[in-house]
């Protein structure tokens, strides 16, 4: 006899894996920024590949999410490097050379890929566009919360802002078009 509850226990399960995705993501991103404004640079970055290494032991294919995290941080690496080079952006804490962004925002690059194949998984959905105008809408908001707690100053906000949106428009879909690519949770 075929037990009806199945289905549901999977979507439970599921749905546990997406809110403990967010939770940890959540953890990550204060951890790193919260690090990088009062000088503890190194438990945002513990905490950050703590919950990255996570995320991987839980994917059924982690080479192939590996894949998307490591890509990932090589467009944090050079977007966030591009950034401080260009004075656009600048770290009291954390930063050990004047032309590289901190460890800290570099990794929340895959740290930030964590989510796309699992808590923001919906985004898969949409047309590139309207990601696009998510990307352009909601990143500035993520590093002015991020000015606010101290952990970063922009000497001018409306244009590097502006710069920021205009990237992550950009930044956004090519991340979610790697995600079906390298998707390490879905079977």
């Amino acid at each position: 006899m075929v037990r009806v509850s199945l289905p549901v226990r999977e979507e439970r399960a599921m749905n546990r894996s997406l809110a403990i995705n967010f939770l940890l993501f959540q953890l990550g991103w204060f951890a790193c920024v919260l690090g990088g404004a009062y000088d503890q640079v190194m438990i945002g970055c513990l905490v950050a590949m703590s919950v990255i290494a996570f995320h991987l032991y839980q994917a059924t294919r982690p080479m192939r999410e590996f894949g998307l995290l490591a890509i990932a941080l090589i467009i944090g690496f050079i977007y966030e490097s591009l950034i401080v080079s260009l004075a656009l952006a600048q770290y009291e804490h954390g930063q050990t050379f004047s032309s590289i962004a901190p460890l800290w925002i570099i990794l929340m690059w895959p740290l930030f890929a964590t989510t796309l194949n699992l808590s923001m998984r919906w985004m898969k959905n949409l047309a590139p566009l309207l990601i696009a105008l998510l990307g352009a809408i909601f990143a500035p908001f993520a590093y002015l919360a991020g000015e606010r707690l101290g952990a970063v100053v922009y000497n001018d906000i409306i244009l590097s802002m502006s710069i920021i949106s205009i990237a992550w428009a950009l930044l956004l879909p090519l991340a979610v078009n790697l995600s079906l690519k390298f998707d390490g949770y879905n079977e």
